[in-house]
Parts: structure tokens; sequence; C-alpha cells
């Protein structure tokens, strides 16, 4: 093949926008919209042992913060494309929890998803609060 044909160059262009268009009539490119009752159903799944108390739910709809009733464990549940991962939100991992305006960021050890970030207008300040990084273990 030529380099300097503009059709070895088109082939390969065309075929990934095949692929993009295929992905996106399949519906690829949906996001999962949270609700307290799919946040606590996929709660009870994955973290049965979690009690969940207070919860709340993003602006738009992408993550949730739930505090388990009677104690202070924390959990957050987040949007990954059409599914709804849940994790624990353990006070040792924490490395930032820092509110910027309306949005909450809270950063992990987690290396598969360290970052969470919820719209959380008039919440932040409060949870933000209450999931500070305490003292850390030696």
């Amino acid at each position: 093949m030529d380099p300097k044909n503009p059709v070895t160059l088109l082939i390969p262009l065309v075929g990934i926008a095949l692929i993009l268009a295929a992905v996106w009539l399949t519906g690829g490119a949906r996001r999962a919209r949270l609700d307290r009752a799919l946040v606590l159903r996929r709660l009870a799944e994955d973290l049965p042992d979690f009690a969940a108390g207070e919860m709340v739910i993003d602006a738009d709809g992408a993550g949730a913060l739930i505090a388990e009733a009677g104690g202070t464990a924390h959990a957050v549940a987040f949007a990954a494309g059409d599914k709804v991962v849940v994790r624990r939100l353990e006070r040792r991992d924490l490395r930032r929890v820092a509110l910027a305006g309306d949005r909450l960021t809270i950063d992990t050890g987690d290396f598969t998803h360290g970052r969470v970030v919820l719209a959380l207008p008039g919440e932040g300040a409060r949870w933000a609060a209450r999931l500070a990084p305490g003292e850390r273990a030696p």
C-alpha cells in the first residue's frame, strides 16, 4: 500500500466510524441515572452487611453518598456507563475530601476509581464534614 494514497488513510477511518456508530446505536453511550430504589438495591447486592441510613444523590443522578444507620461507616455509589458501582468508603482509604462551590470531591486510595465528584447543592458542606479524613493509623 502506498502511504501517500488517500484511500490508505480513509479505510481505517471509515472502519473506526462504523464501529463507533454501532456502539452508539446499540446503547453504548447510555448512562445509568441513580434513584433511591436503585441505590438501595445495588447496596444490598454489593454490601449486604451495610444497613443504609441517610442517603444523598447528586444533582445529575450520577453518584450517591450513603451513611450507615447508627454508625460512622459510609459508602458511595456511582454510574459507570449503564452499570452502578457501590464501594465502601473506609476512613483509612480517604485521602482528601474537598468542597468547591456545590461540588464535593472525594479522593480515595482505590486504584480503580480513586476520585468521586458529586454535585450536592445545599448538602455538600455537611457531607464534607462527615467524611473529613481523620487520624491515620501508622
